[in-house]
């Protein structure tokens, strides 16, 4: 099955802020431009704030917490950072 470009930025998105790269290094070495690495960044953050407040991901222990908008809390450990970009693909599908 084909990525679509969302995921695949979702994908690339998550394996930046796992990688310890800046940005822009880890633009240069996957041969991004860093203007498309910002305007998805912003698109997709736009896209999850709309259903939540907070959202916050530990990538060295694979966490994952949530604010929602009525003040409900959820959190979640994964064995790998892949399983929470799953989570928070389905997550924004059910919302879309």
């Amino acid at each position: 099955m084909e990525e679509t470009r969302r995921e695949q930025w979702a994908r690339l998105l998550s394996e930046q802020a796992a990688s310890g790269l800046s940005k822009k290094a880890f633009c240069q070495q996957q041969g991004l431009k860093l203007a498309n690495f910002y305007y998805w960044q912003k698109r997709l953050r736009q896209e999850i704030s709309a259903g939540f407040t907070q959202l916050a991901i530990t990538p060295a222990d694979c966490q994952l917490s949530v604010r929602f908008s009525g003040g409900e809390w959820i959190e979640v450990k994964a064995s790998d950072w892949r399983q929470l970009a799953c989570l928070l693909h389905a997550m924004s599908q059910a919302h879309a």
